[in-house]
């Protein structure tokens, strides 16, 4: 495989046209991960259902506090997660000052404490950057 990486229209066709065999597949997922767009190598891991790549890329999303990916990677895992993990991920964003997904796990999970500490941080910065 090429070590550029196909474009929006090539990558559909791969994904959904071609017959690619699931060997293939993963390779241009893991190019796609080393690259770090990581919802493009999990569309191709998805596509075969590598759960093991998409378990590896669920604990990145957790480390990194990214409740947008962690959420992404969990439909194609089917998986449900507890208010414990939620709160986890929360915490993680919240300590990486990733207010936005701390505040999103944080709703997902109904802790309203954290919730409302992250809300009144985010409003003290706007004033902040609008003084």
């Amino acid at each position: 495989m090429s070590k550029i990486l196909p474009n929006y229209q090539e990558k559909q066709r791969i994904l959904y046209i071609d017959h690619k065999s699931v060997r293939d597949l993963i390779a241009y997922g893991d190019a796609f991960l080393e690259a770090g767009k990581m919802f493009d190598a999990i569309e191709f891991y998805q596509r075969v259902n590598y759960s093991e790549a998409l378990e590896k890329i669920k604990g990145m999303a957790e480390h990194s506090g990214d409740v947008m990916l962690f959420q992404q990677v969990l439909k194609p895992l089917k998986q449900h997660v507890s208010d414990d993990t939620w709160n986890a991920i929360g915490t993680r964003a919240f300590d990486l000052k990733k207010y936005s997904f701390a505040l999103h796990a944080f709703e997902k999970s109904n802790n309203s404490t954290m919730a409302e500490k992250i809300k009144k941080i985010m409003m003290t910065k706007e004033r902040e950057q609008n003084a």
